[in-house]
């Protein structure tokens, strides 16, 4: 949600910040600005796409020319989608600029009494406040610095925020600042820059920092200085700076970024989404790479390695390693949001099949705000595709509170949930642009399957043949995917035709497919806005079966080594004497339901527990092909964005 990029260099920043906004308008926005240091500073801002911006810009000529400027997408939290409330926002003279992502929860009060000083608040923004305030704490603090000042206004805000500053009276300064929104500096040669999103970054450099939590950077043209908030704070009075670390900087090291260019581009594909479904060959592969494998010195067997929990953390009172509290965890807890929390009911499965560990799945928006019930032996595994989830980032807080072990599987490298679990497990599936997760769901999986396996051979109760025959299954899941990905685009492509002016759909699912029908009716709802819900299979007696009726579309997962095939068997049955339009997920080489479901895709063979990986995809072909056919916006639907980063 929300996008910022700041640049400061010597080249022309306008056609730059245009540049980045574009990278980052699949994060989900409604209006867009940029803002370029001069006296005074030059804002242009637009509701509606980047491109709307773009010819504003164009239009502007040389009233937007600089090498220092802000840039950012919003997305509408106070204030609806307007001119005057997009970023960046500025004081009534245009000497200080802000953009901003979070949420400033405060800021009534503050507002309040900057209006009572005579300030003139122009937006219905929470934004607008903190350019005011830093103004007015400047006139009571002549002699500070503007760091200094920025440090001050935002101790005195409570919230969410990541910030970029700029001063008509300082050519050669841009403050960034995070708490609770990400914010990554990219180091180049002579010029720097801010982003909420490395996409942004890539094609500049590929050396980042990583702000961590309540730190500030000072950039300028020659370098930069990362502090805490409350470290700058004690500087009062002094002066200094360093074109990298300062006596009173702290040590963030450069980074080099695993993306590229070509990854965060479309390749031919028409859509993101259609890119990434394809890519799900290849983002397995890398999700498996160097974890499962067979040693030289015995080939017939397998082994799972996941090095990020099997080394003991440093400074470990017990000196246990992550994986060895797992093993021996009362509970295990998986907090996640969306589409990860469906992947974490399929962790649940895995776990308790497979490693016998009691396992719980909740909803990390829930969860926050009850009182959980939490121990130092519980651990709590956190799923966010991007590791920048706010919900998911406090059940990690709360889980902290309690010393239970966190553990983190996300798939943007350096994010906040990698940095604040004490171990974890990267997915390494490559960006994902579209908003409707796809290869991310399916890396997920594979992640918490590796796991599953992991722990169920270290507390024995997988043995090693079964060990060995799960790991060659997965294996050859990556490969059954790409052989069988050109046919299924062409059968979902003619179902979708059938189904492309549906109002409602259905999707079930029993045991471990349950959760493939709940992704699949959500994926189906993101993108077509067709009303969609997912059951359990029987469960729709209970209820849902009220709502089928003649050319009602109901999706079914009914694989054969399901335990309740012939209960599903006998659900679709119900559901054809009712004309329902019936189409079957089920395995190769499956007849039983040819003279049943007006349609039947059949899946390569697999275990189990491995099913979901194939059995979503069909799901997600069948979304994408339906939202085309009704000319949706596809990789940027209405009111979502890619990732929920405020409250």
């Amino acid at each position: 949600m929300c996008g910022i990029f700041a640049y400061i260099g010597n080249r022309e920043a306008a056609a730059l910040l245009i540049a980045a906004l574009k990278r980052l308008e699949y994060r989900g926005y409604d209006s867009a600005g940029i803002g370029i240091q001069s006296k005074p500073i030059r804002v242009r801002k637009k509701v509606g796409k980047v491109q709307n911006l773009e010819d504003d810009v164009a239009n502007a000529g040389t009233h937007v020319a600089g090498t220092l400027g802000i840039a950012h997408t919003r997305w509408a939290t106070h204030g609806k989608p307007s001119d005057i409330n997009s970023h960046p926002h500025t004081t009534s003279e245009y000497s200080i600029a802000v953009v901003h992502n979070g949420v400033i929860e405060n800021y009534r009060a503050l507002k309040e009494q900057l209006s009572k000083k005579g300030y003139t608040f122009v937006s219905q923004t929470d934004t607008e406040l903190l350019a005011h305030l830093v103004q007015d704490l400047k006139k009571q603090m002549e002699n500070a610095t503007w760091p200094q000042v920025v440090a001050t206004a935002l101790q005195l805000v409570d919230g969410a925020y990541g910030v970029a500053f700029i001063f008509e009276d300082e050519p050669d300064l841009l403050i960034g600042a995070r708490k609770g929104s990400p914010l990554i500096l990219g180091v180049g040669n002579g010029e720097n820059m801010l982003a909420s999103d490395a996409s942004a970054i890539v094609e500049h450099t590929k050396d980042v920092v990583y702000l961590r939590e309540g730190e500030m950077v000072e950039v300028r043209r020659g370098g930069y200085k990362v502090q805490q908030i409350e470290q700058v704070m004690k500087t009062l009075g002094k002066n200094n700076f360093s074109p990298r670390l300062g006596e009173e900087s702290v040590e963030n090291p450069i980074v080099r970024l695993e993306l590229s260019l070509e990854q965060i581009e479309k390749g031919g594909y028409a859509h993101f989404m259609l890119k990434e479904i394809m890519d799900q060959p290849n983002a397995l592969r890398n999700a498996l790479r160097g974890r499962i494998y067979q040693p030289v010195e015995s080939p017939e067997t397998w082994q799972v390695k996941l090095g990020g929990l099997e080394k003991a953390k440093e400074g470990a009172a017990d000196g246990r390693s992550p994986l060895d509290r797992m093993a021996g965890a009362g509970r295990l807890i998986v907090a996640a949001c969306g589409t990860s929390w469906h992947s974490g009911l399929i962790a649940k499965y895995a776990f308790e099949n497979l490693a016998g560990i009691p396992t719980e799945v909740e909803y990390a928006s829930e969860f926050r705000y009850r009182k959980p019930l939490i121990s130092p032996s519980d651990v709590l595994i956190a799923i966010s595709q991007s590791g920048e989830t706010a919900d998911t980032l406090e059940a990690i807080k709360i889980a902290k509170q309690y010393e239970a072990l966190t553990v983190g599987i996300v798939n943007v490298v350096g994010s906040s949930i990698a940095r604040e679990t004490d171990a974890g497990i990267y997915l390494h599936a490559g960006p994902e642009i579209g908003v409707a997760s796809t290869k991310a769901f399916t890396g997920q999986v594979v992640a918490v399957l590796l796991l599953a396996l992991r722990l169920g051979k270290y507390r024995q109760v997988l043995s090693e043949d079964m060990l060995n025959s799960y790991c060659e299954a997965l294996d050859a899941v990556p490969d059954s995917i790409e052989n069988w990905l050109s046919d299924l685009a062409d059968q979902t492509k003619v179902i979708a035709k059938y189904f492309r002016l549906a109002s409602n759909a259905l999707f079930s699912g029993s045991g471990i497919h349950f959760p493939v029908a709940l992704e699949g009716a959500l994926k189906l709802k993101e993108i077509s806005y067709i009303h969609a819900e997912g059951f359990p299979a029987a469960e729709i007696r209970h209820g849902p079966l009220t709502l089928i009726r003649n050319f009602v579309p109901v999706i079914c997962s009914a694989m054969r080594s399901d335990p309740a095939y012939e209960e599903t068997k006998q659900m679709i049955r119900e559901f054809r004497s009712k004309d329902a339009a019936i189409v079957v997920i089920t395995d190769e080489g499956n007849t039983d339901f040819n003279n049943v479901a007006h349609f039947v895709i059949q899946c390569p063979v697999t275990k189990l527990e491995l099913q979901p990986l194939l059995g979503v995809i069909p799901l997600q072909l069948l979304s994408y092909y339906i939202a085309d056919m009704r000319g949706c916006s596809i990789d940027q639907p209405r009111n979502l964005a890619k990732s929920v980063t405020v409250e």
